[in-house]
C-alpha cells in the first residue's frame, strides 16, 4: 500500500510538471496615444499563453493618465471584455472615452502581435 501511494504521488507530480510546461507565459509591453492633456500614452503589459495556435489573454496591467471618470473606467472596462470574451481585434468603443478606446485598440493589437511573434 505505502509503495502504491509513492507511486500515485509520483505520478500526480509528473502530470502537475507536464501541464505547467504546456502553459508557458508570454509577456509584451505596447503603447498608444489615447486622450489626455499631457499627451502621457496608454501602456499595456500583456501576459497570455497560446492555445491550438491562438494568443489568450490571461492579464493586463494599465499605466495611463486618461481621466478617472471617463479614460480610466474605460480602459478598466475594456481590460474585463478582453479577458472574458478573448476579442481584442473587434472592441467597440466605450461611450464618451473614443480616443481613449482607440489608444487601448492600438495597443492591445500591438502587444498581442508581438506575443504571436515570441517562441
Amino acid at each position: 500500500m505505502k509503495n502504491f501511494k509513492n507511486l500515485m504521488a509520483i505520478s500526480f507530480a509528473v502530470l502537475s510538471l507536464g501541464s505547467l510546461a504546456a502553459d508557458k507565459v508570454y509577456e509584451a509591453k505596447a503603447e498608444a496615444k489615447g486622450y489626455n492633456e499631457e499627451g502621457v500614452p496608454i501602456v499595456l503589459t500583456v501576459k497570455a499563453i497560446k492555445k491550438d495556435g491562438k494568443v489568450v489573454v490571461t492579464d493586463i496591467v494599465a499605466e495611463h493618465k486618461e481621466t478617472d471618470k471617463i479614460g480610466g473606467l474605460a480602459i478598466t472596462q475594456l481590460i474585463e471584455e478582453v479577458k472574458t470574451k478573448q476579442n481584442y481585434n473587434k472592441l467597440d468603443n466605450v461611450a464618451g472615452a473614443s480616443s481613449t478606446s482607440a489608444g487601448f485598440r492600438r495597443a492591445i493589437r500591438n502587444a498581442v502581435k508581438d506575443i504571436e511573434k515570441q517562441n
